[in-house]
């Protein structure tokens, strides 16, 4: 059992007893920097050119309110979402040594990226009592993994922005992994796997937090208990790190 656990934390341990360095690069960093300040700026935005509804990016001329093709036919819960970082193989990378790899560190940038969203962003930076709501795991994935991705990640978001973070869902029913499911399949594999975990207080406006945004399903679960429980909420909005 001790052998498992100092194999889960050894990452952890590493990085905080050797010189942080790039990520993607690996030129030694000073402080609590993951990517150099090259690397960092080269990671690929999401800065136009996307959909209002689901943060989908897209090639091409686009209209001062475009929504895709898939949202045109769909109604989400939630009013929009917004991923930070395109689909690249750098960006993908990230995300992934961050979730399996268990480079916890990488929650500081990958959150660095999402603040960037709600800071710069009118439709977010402008919500009125913001709360940050991280969209939980169930307890054995979480046992397995060791963290949940989109705890750090809002740990760190508060950190940055003093937007609290608040543990509202608790997720009750163990489901397969989403990877290869459709949006369909997705969504009846979530049905009922959330709960309410807690008040809302005084917040009127809710942010949902994942690492990454594919088809929706998960957001649009979280959103649609959130909006039932809480029906005096004026606003339920998702950010990601990535779009997937």
């Amino acid at each position: 059992m001790m052998v498992k656990q100092l194999k889960r934390f050894l990452p952890s341990i590493l990085d905080t007893v050797y010189p942080s360095a790039c990520f993607h690069c690996e030129k030694v960093l000073a402080g609590k920097l993951t990517l150099c300040e090259g690397c960092y700026t080269a990671s690929v935005r999401i800065s136009e050119g996307y959909c209002n509804v689901c943060g989908e990016d897209y090639e091409g001329e686009f209209s001062e309110n475009p929504i895709c093709p898939n949202c045109s036919d769909l109604k989400f819960s939630f009013q929009y979402a917004k991923s930070a970082l395109k689909n690249t193989v750098k960006n993908r990378q990230m995300v992934i040594s961050f979730k399996y790899g268990k480079r916890h560190y990488l929650a500081r940038v990958l959150a660095k990226f999402c603040s960037e969203v709600l800071l710069d962003d009118p439709r977010f930076s402008q919500l009125p009592a913001p709360v940050l709501v991280p969209v939980p795991l169930h307890w054995r994935r979480e046992l397995r993994r060791g963290f949940n991705q989109a705890g750090l990640i809002c740990k760190e978001l508060t950190l940055q922005t003093s937007i609290p973070t608040r543990k509202l869902l608790r997720r009750g029913r163990y489901t397969t992994t989403q990877t290869r499911l459709t949006r369909g399949e997705r969504l009846k594999n979530l049905k009922g796997a959330f709960s309410v975990n807690g008040d809302l207080e005084e917040f009127r406006s809710i942010i949902i937090i994942d690492d990454v945004f594919t088809t929706g399903s998960t957001s649009e679960e979280c959103a649609q208990l959130l909006r039932k429980e809480f029906p005096k909420v004026e606003n339920i909005v998702v950010v990601t790190v990535l779009r997937g």
